[in-house]
């Protein structure tokens, strides 16, 4: 026998022995991979969340903002010529279709860096929830904006300038009704400290929130078309002392207050996202919902009396109006122009006050753009018989990037 053939011998067998010894082993099967994959039954940028039938979307965007601010009539040496502020927000939307309607929950976290201050050296790192609710067909539970107001939560979002309007995320329990033809009732418990205004000047005799003992009761009645939104709100609202009564004539500082407020919305066909939106209140005792607290130069509070010496009750009272005019100039130029107006009174004090604010927001690449912004404040106080006026003018720039 040669050595070739030996060799050859020795290579076959070696090659036998493994494979018998190969058949011996278990055979496993490689674990399945899972891959991401576009779920487009909610729109653009919804993925599958792998290995279930739950579509996410996440989203964001940062802001750095920096602002000019003057007063034309008095200013003191506190006051803040220049401020910067740094914001990031991100976004959780995940939503399931089940056979009882579409199940979804939504989270909103924002976060900045430096907290804008007309006076004093407002250094402030803040990080909140912005929302975190549950939609479940009708039902929405959580802490949403509240459903007494529209044009804060869809389209508020675009300007510097303060405005009046009910601006409130709130903890809220709501159902909503669908009737067909775009009409809808929706029904919100929401909760009334909330909707409360603090730190007001009018309580300079002591007087502070008591314990909620019920919710706020908001009531919405919308009609949703290709040509615009209209909707009416209202809504009652406790406000109650800290106190039983004053002094010892036994008057319960407890007051059911109430609002009442429509919006109306019309789109404009000849302007890309060309729109026009109004929306107006009335309040009595309750006077956040005409977004009191977003006044520069005071604030009256819901509670208040006839004056000092006589110890009936008065809740405040007043109106407020908003409006939009807005639209894409060109597909990288977008303009708004918006106007508003306050008028709010409680006992001695008595505010009055109008804002215009103008913007144009330049597309430079998609997700990033810059917006340079002017407000005019214009305001009026009466307090105790003292008027005072405020004349104010702000500018400054905006640069945003989506994702």
């Amino acid at each position: 026998m040669t050595m070739k053939s030996l060799l050859l011998g020795a290579a076959a067998g070696i090659a036998t022995l493994g494979a018998a010894q190969a058949a011996d082993l278990p055979m496993t099967k490689a674990e399945p991979v899972e891959y991401v994959k576009v779920c487009s039954t909610f729109g653009p940028g919804f993925f599958y969340i792998p290995g279930t039938d739950t579509c996410l979307k996440i989203g964001g965007e940062i802001r750095a903002d920096y602002r000019a601010y003057g007063n034309t009539k008095t200013e003191t040496r506190d006051v803040n010529r220049v401020a910067f502020q740094g914001e990031a927000r991100v976004w959780f939307d995940a939503r399931t279709d089940t056979d009882w309607g579409l199940l979804r929950s939504y989270f909103q976290i924002d976060a900045d860096g430096y907290t804008y201050s007309k006076t004093g050296n407002g250094k402030s790192n803040n990080f909140i929830v912005d929302k975190a609710f549950i939609q479940f067909g009708g039902l929405t539970a959580g802490f949403a904006h509240s459903f007494f107001g529209y044009y804060d939560n869809f389209y508020g979002d675009t300007i510097f300038g303060p405005y009046y309007a009910e601006s409130n995320t709130v903890n809220l329990l709501a159902y909503t009704a669908q009737f067909g033809g775009g009409f809808s009732a929706t029904l919100s418990i929401e909760d009334g400290r909330e909707h409360r205004i603090q730190g007001s000047s009018i309580q300079n005799d002591g007087l502070t929130y008591g314990g909620q003992q019920y919710p706020d009761v908001v009531g919405v009645l919308a009609l949703d078309q290709s040509w615009g939104y209209l909707q009416a709100s209202g809504a009652l609202h406790q406000w109650r002392s800290s106190e039983a009564d004053l002094t010892n004539f036994g008057i319960i500082k407890t007051h059911t207050g109430w609002a009442a407020g429509g919006t109306a919305l019309i789109k404009l066909p000849f302007i890309d996202s060309g729109h026009f939106i109004v929306e107006g209140q009335y309040a009595d005792g309750a006077l956040e919902y005409l977004g009191a607290s977003n006044t520069e130069f005071g604030t009256v509070d819901d509670m208040g009396f006839k004056n000092t010496s006589i110890t009936q009750l008065k809740a405040g009272k007043g109106w407020s109006i908003v409006g939009e005019l807005g639209g894409n100039i060109t597909p990288v130029l977008n303009a708004e122009l918006v106007a508003s107006y306050i008028d709010t009174k409680a006992s001695f004090l008595k505010i009055q006050e109008a804002t215009v604010s103008a913007n144009l927001t330049y597309t430079v690449v998609k997700g990033f753009t810059v917006a340079p912004e002017i407000t005019w404040v214009y305001g009026k106080i009466k307090e105790n018989n003292i008027k005072t006026t405020e004349d104010v003018v702000e500018g400054g720039i905006r640069l945003k990037r989506t994702f």
